[in-house]
C-alpha cells in the first residue's frame, strides 16, 4: 500500500494484509483497529512525515516494524486484552527523526503476552522512548524485553525505556528486562523498570474510608494504568481503552 505524499488519511487495519506501507513525504495517517488476528507489517515512514498506529490487541500476535526516515515521527499506541505475542521495531533511519512507542495490558485468566520492542538509532540528532505498562491478573503471564539501541554514527541521540508491571495476585508473573546498547558517547539514554504486587496497604487504608475492596482495588488499578493511557492523544480511542480496563476488573 502507498501513500502518497501531503497525504491527511486514517486508514483501518483490518484493511491493511500483510506487507508493507510507504507513506510519502509530508504526509500525516492514523492507523487504527482492533486485532483479533495474527498481522505482520512494516511502515516506511517518509521524510517529514507521521504515523500514530492506535492498535486494540484482543487476539492473535503483532510483528509492526516501523522506518522512519529524515524529520519523520512515529507514535506507536498498542493496547492489549489477550495473550500472543508482540515485536515492535522502530527504527529512526534519518536525522532528527522522532519516535515514541507507548504500550498497555490488562491480562487476566492464564493468558501469556510476550512484548519485544526495539528502539533503533541510526541517524543523527533522533529522539524517542519506550513506555510498558501492565496489570496480570489470576494466573497470567507477562513478558517484556525491551532494547534501545544507538548505533555507531548515531551521535545526539536522546532516549527512554520503561517497564513496569503490576502483579494483582500471587499466581500472576511478570519478567522485565530492559537493555541498552550504546556505540556513541554523544548520546543520552536510561531506562527503569520494576515489576509489583498490588500494594496492600493502600487497599487497607482505602477501605478504612469506607470503600470495597474490590472497589479499592480498581481504584489502584486504575490510577497505575491510567498514568500511561492519559498519553494517548486521541480522545475516542482514550475513552474505549479506559472502559475496557475499568470492564477487565
Amino acid at each position: 500500500m502507498d501513500i502518497e505524499n501531503n497525504s491527511n488519511i486514517t486508514i483501518s487495519i483490518n484493511d491493511v494484509k500483510d506487507g508493507q506501507i510507504a507513506i510519502g513525504t509530508n504526509a500525516k495517517v492514523n492507523l487504527i483497529g482492533e486485532l483479533d488476528n495474527d498481522r505482520k507489517i512494516e511502515i516506511i515512514v517518509g521524510e517529514n512525515s507521521e504515523l500514530k498506529s492506535y492498535i486494540i490487541q484482543k487476539n492473535g500476535s503483532l510483528e509492526q516494524r516501523n522506518i522512519a526516515k529524515q524529520y519523520a515521527r512515529i507514535y506507536t499506541n498498542i493496547i492489549y486484552f489477550g495473550g500472543g505475542n508482540a515485536k515492535i521495531v522502530n527504527t529512526l533511519e534519518g536525522d532528527s527523526s522522532e519516535a515514541y512507542d507507548l504500550q498497555v495490558f490488562a491480562i487476566d485468566d492464564g493468558k501469556r503476552l510476550v512484548i519485544d520492542t526495539t528502539l533503533l538509532h541510526i541517524g543523527k540528532n533522533t529522539s524517542g522512548n519506550i513506555l510498558v505498562k501492565g496489570t496480570a491478573k489470576d494466573t497470567a503471564i507477562a513478558k517484556i524485553d525491551g532494547m534501545i539501541k544507538i548505533e555507531k554514527h548515531a551521535s545526539g541521540s536522546n532516549s527512554f525505556l520503561d517497564e513496569h508491571v503490576m502483579l494483582l495476585n500471587p499466581g500472576a508473573r511478570a519478567d522485565t528486562n530492559p537493555q541498552l546498547e550504546i556505540e556513541n558517547n554523544d548520546v543520552s539514554s536510561r531506562h527503569a523498570a520494576s515489576v509489583s504486587q498490588i500494594d496492600e496497604n493502600k487497599i487497607f487504608y482505602m477501605m478504612a474510608r469506607g470503600l470495597k475492596r474490590e472497589d479499592a482495588r480498581k481504584l489502584i488499578v486504575e490510577g497505575f494504568l491510567g498514568s500511561a493511557v492519559e498519553k494517548i492523544d486521541n480522545k475516542e480511542i482514550k475513552e474505549k481503552v479506559s472502559e475496557l480496563i475499568a470492564e477487565s476488573f
